[in-house]
């Protein structure tokens, strides 16, 4: 194994930990998002749902089907990166 496959191999580790770290935080958010909707604090709700959709689009269009769980009423909406 050469030093850009062991270069590749820690980059897909990296960018696996980050997805699963992504996800973690969609599943964080949608359970804030639950409570704040329970104890009806609509305003957190609302902002818990954007957040909760902008993870969403950072983790991708593949990963989408498994955070099917986490959706909330938000429509997708357009957030690039500056």
């Amino acid at each position: 194994m050469g030093v850009t496959s062991v270069a590749n191999l820690n980059a897909d580790l990296g960018a696996e930990e980050g997805l699963d770290e992504l996800l973690a935080l969609a599943r964080m958010i949608a359970y804030a998002r639950q409570v704040a909707q329970d104890v009806k604090l609509q305003f957190a709700t609302n902002c818990l749902d954007l957040a909760l959709e902008a993870v969403k689009q950072e983790v991708g269009e593949g990963l989408t089907r498994d955070l099917a769980e986490l959706s909330s009423p938000v429509p997708q909406v357009s957030v690039k990166r500056h």
